[in-house]
């Protein structure tokens, strides 16, 4: 059992309001002092973890309004739902706080990742509390011990026609609506979008707008206990058992791992298809490696290991690759060389050698955490570490809408390089969500987005198979040669000169 008092060295230093068992809305200004398993301990971090990565995604996709509370809310409800009429309310309780302080502190440590947690937890905060009833509301204030001055009856009476005139204030709701007096300082953003009446200094704001300036108080208070995390961090991660988890939970993959296969869209896949593939279901990433390995037969030890788990993931079998990767090789080397040299690591990455350990294919995160690749490498992210140059001509061969390469670079230049990954998949598979298709994973990991993209061929096509995609790869076929007679005429076909981080 992992005791969390260990843990609680720098995190705060007073002792305010503890969180009530009935509340689903925590300030979580006490952090937790109870044991819990490492698996729970892991457990709880990557479900949270979970809900604020969908968060950012869905905020990065223009997601608003109801759409985006509904695909929210379906998140939430699948990995930290409360419900306060619930049996297991307590334990979900617990799971929220303990996951939230896991968070901050493997969150704390750098200046970008402080930001990031800061963001989206309190868009979590902020959605939770929005999903609560003008009484509900009310009582989180008074609970939390939030110094709100109430305006009473008759000051509310005496300002009515005042009042009214704020924006979405109606006569049927005065009379039932609570007031809030708030300093002007408090309520800035507020005032400065003319939702709320201001008279000598203060702002007079409804029980429904008092959210925002709720929200920015918790901002504020988590951007402290972030800071004061910090200096705490490099005890805390002494611990053996829990340190590296901690260390790594930034970089965690949250999604499906592909480990088991099944990435090809439902369907079996066959070396045969792997051109037709490349043209038009592989991302950047995949596409690059598979042209690198059909011009020059061949792939250094990063490349072999990043293509060949993700072909393991999108369902190419171990007797499948081991075939593809001979004919390949065997070009420029005897059937011998390949046999010594490489059949074993093909055995190995289906765990069928050495410690047999079932290897996962790489999620995008840890593709553009790994290394640049050098001279004649073709590993890695494109849109991580091509320099400017190179990758505006790769964009210039998808034949692509100039808005959309414009809006690839643009997330490229801001460091986004997931979301142009993702801006990718959307400007070459229009009406996805139409035919049915999610894109849950698309820019997490190049299997998601392969089967994302072949489901979306399948069903644009009539419910064709895989073996469809056979049926046209005389076409990708082509334009695959185009393509690397293009890269050819650039030189050795090494790798590109790494971006700038």
């Amino acid at each position: 059992m992992l005791g969390l008092a260990s843990m609680r060295s720098g995190l705060e230093k007073d002792q305010p309001v503890k969180r009530k068992q009935h509340e689903i809305i925590s300030m979580y200004t006490t952090p937790p002092s109870e044991e819990l398993t490492l698996d729970e301990f892991e457990l709880f971090a990557l479900d949270r973890l979970t809900v604020l990565r969908k968060l950012e995604d869905l905020k990065a996709r223009g997601y608003k309004g109801r759409e985006f509370t509904e695909h929210l809310e379906k998140a939430v409800n699948t990995h930290m739902k409360i419900n306060s009429l619930s049996e297991n309310v307590e334990e979900a309780i617990r799971k929220d706080t303990v996951s939230h302080f896991i968070l901050r502190l493997a969150y704390c440590r750098t200046e970008d990742l402080r930001r990031w947690f800061l963001t989206q937890e309190s868009a979590l905060f902020r959605y939770r509390l929005e999903s609560l009833s003008s009484t509900g509301i009310i009582s989180f204030i008074q609970s939390n011990g939030l110094a709100f001055e109430v305006v009473s009856a008759d000051d509310k009476a005496a300002r009515r026609s005042r009042l009214l005139t704020a924006p979405g204030a109606t006569a049927a709701e005065f009379e039932r609506c609570t007031f809030y007096r708030i300093p002007f300082a408090q309520a800035t953003d507020l005032i400065g979008q003319r939702l709320v009446y201001l008279e000598g200094g203060y702002a007079y704001v409804p029980v429904q707008r008092v959210v925002a300036i709720v929200v920015a108080r918790f901002r504020a208070a988590l951007s402290r206990s972030l800071a004061e995390a910090s200096g705490a961090f490099p005890a805390v991660t002494g611990d053996p058992r829990f340190g590296p988890l901690l260390q790594n939970m930034s970089r965690q993959y949250v999604g499906r791992d592909f480990g088991g296969g099944g990435g090809g869209g439902g369907d079996a896949i066959r070396p045969e298809h792997l051109d037709a593939m490349a043209a038009r279901s592989m991302p950047l990433c995949m596409r690059g490696l598979h042209l690198a390995l059909r011009r020059d037969h061949k792939l250094k030890h990063m490349g072999r290991l990043q293509y060949g788990l993700f072909l393991k993931g999108a369902g190419l079998s171990m007797e499948d690759a081991a075939a593809f990767w001979q004919s390949e090789f065997t070009r420029v080397m005897s059937v011998d060389a390949f046999t010594k040299g490489y059949a074993y690591n093909v055995r190995h990455m289906y765990g069928k050698e050495g410690k047999r350990t079932n290897y996962t294919p790489y999620s995008c995160l840890k593709i553009i955490m790994g290394a640049a690749p050098g001279a004649g490498e073709h590993h890695g992210c494109p849109y991580r570490h091509f320099d400017e140059s190179h990758l505006s001509a790769l964009f210039g061969q998808l034949k692509l809408e100039r808005a959309d390469r414009d809006a690839m670079a643009a997330h490229v230049k801001g460091r986004n390089y997931q979301l142009a990954c993702q801006r990718h998949f959307e400007a070459t598979h229009r009406g996805y969500e139409d035919a049915g298709v999610s894109a849950d994973g698309v820019g997490n990991h190049p299997n998601a987005w392969t089967a994302a993209s072949m489901q979306y061929w399948k069903a644009k096509e009539g419910g064709a198979t895989a073996a469809a995609a056979a049926t046209a790869a005389a076409a990708a076929q082509q334009q695959q040669q185009q393509e690397r007679e293009q890269q050819s005429e650039g030189g050795d076909g090494g790798a590109p000169v790494a971006a700038q981080s």
